[in-house]
């Protein structure tokens, strides 16, 4: 009976807490109350977001719980945009159905970037139909305009009370949108906010750490918090090429505002740099962009163009990264000088990774 009534307090306690803290101001005791089993035996959620909606929550222990698998544990993606945002459509004529054709197989992830993709109320519905009819998780990186800003800043003008605040909200509103279709339709999305900000060519790298990651938990908090988007799965991914910057240190924003860790490698060696540092956050490691340099800036031989065997990147992870659960291969895109250069699965050389152990299709998906 003692017990009991321990139990029964305890759980009001963590009611009392939930109530009354705020998205923005979430106490320790909360977190860790979010990720744990409360008294009564019921689940609570264990991402950054403690109301996602459960068919979220579910994709989320899934993953989580994808690193003790024996077998079909890293998530095969495949980003589904192509070339230019005039045709933001051929990528999934073009690499996702014929790469099924082929193989009998859909990538167990279609990624898209909405920056490069002119018309979403076009490309989402088929993003939505690859979920709903094939059974592929789908990643959302870009969509976030600059509201004016230029790279290198603080990034200070975007927080409340900054000067370009305003704008800055109607550039989340707007994405926002975007990102509720999906919700509205069923669909959970690892959404992936702020790729590379170590890098000098996006418009959101600052060297003021501070307010970039005050930058991304304010995001965090508008979608979750005011716009209720509670179908998201939030990654957080640096440039893995950009060595010595404390990528996964300086910008982090915290783990209570991150799921999985990301990083993006374009590297023939296929070395993850700061591995060892990335382990430490004790979050899913997912590398969310990837290609090789074959035929590109003179990083390989352009003859090796379209060469690549994506099942020694499937071996590289068994071998030396096996905390990775999953990628996303870059996409095919045309160039002026050098013609097509080829990063998909379907480009390259794909029949010995069809059947590796270690790798998951769409329809080994189970959650």
């Amino acid at each position: 009976m003692k017990t009991i009534i321990i139990n029964l307090f305890t759980l009001v306690q963590l009611l009392l807490v939930s109530g009354c803290a705020k998205q923005e101001n979430r106490s320790a005791s909360f977190q860790q109350a979010d990720k744990q089993f409360v008294a009564d035996g019921g689940k609570v959620a264990r991402g950054a977001n403690p109301a996602l909606d459960p068919r979220t929550d579910a994709l989320l222990r899934f993953i989580q719980n994808l690193k003790n698998q024996p077998g079909k544990r890293i998530l095969a993606g495949q980003n589904s945009n192509i070339s230019n945002k005039t045709q933001y459509k051929l990528g999934d004529d073009q690499i996702i159905h014929p790469f099924a054709q082929a193989t009998g197989k859909y990538p167990a992830i279609v990624g898209s970037d909405f920056n490069d993709i002119d018309n979403w109320n076009y490309h989402s519905p088929f993003l939505k139909d690859l979920n709903q009819q094939h059974g592929c998780i789908i990643e959302i990186c870009g969509g976030l305009n600059n509201p004016g800003v230029s790279s290198g800043s603080d990034l200070s003008a975007l927080l409340p009370g900054g000067s370009l605040r305003a704008q800055w909200v109607s550039n989340m509103d707007a994405m926002a949108a975007k990102l509720a279709y999906f919700q509205t339709n069923g669909v959970s999305i690892l959404y992936r906010p702020f790729h590379e900000m170590n890098g000098s060519w996006t418009w959101y790298y600052t060297t003021d750490y501070a307010n970039f990651r005050a930058l991304w938990a304010d995001l965090f908090n508008y979608f979750t918090g005011t716009k209720q988007l509670n179908n998201l799965i939030w990654i957080y991914a640096p440039n893995n090429n950009v060595v010595g910057d404390g990528a996964y240190t300086n910008y982090y924003p915290g783990t209570n505002y991150v799921d999985i860790v990301g990083a993006d490698v374009y590297d023939d060696g296929m070395t993850i740099n700061d591995y060892s540092v990335i382990r430490t956050l004790a979050k899913p490691i997912m590398l969310t962009e990837y290609g090789t340099g074959y035929g590109v800036r003179g990083n390989s031989d352009p003859d090796l163009n379209g060469t690549f065997d994506y099942n020694l990147l499937a071996e590289k992870i068994r071998t030396t990264y096996p905390n990775v659960i999953g990628w996303l291969c870059w996409h095919d895109w045309n160039t002026t000088n050098m013609g097509w250069i080829y990063k998909s699965m379907y480009k390259n050389n794909y029949s010995n990774l069809i059947n590796h152990s270690w790798m998951a299709w769409a329809s080994d998906l189970n959650y």
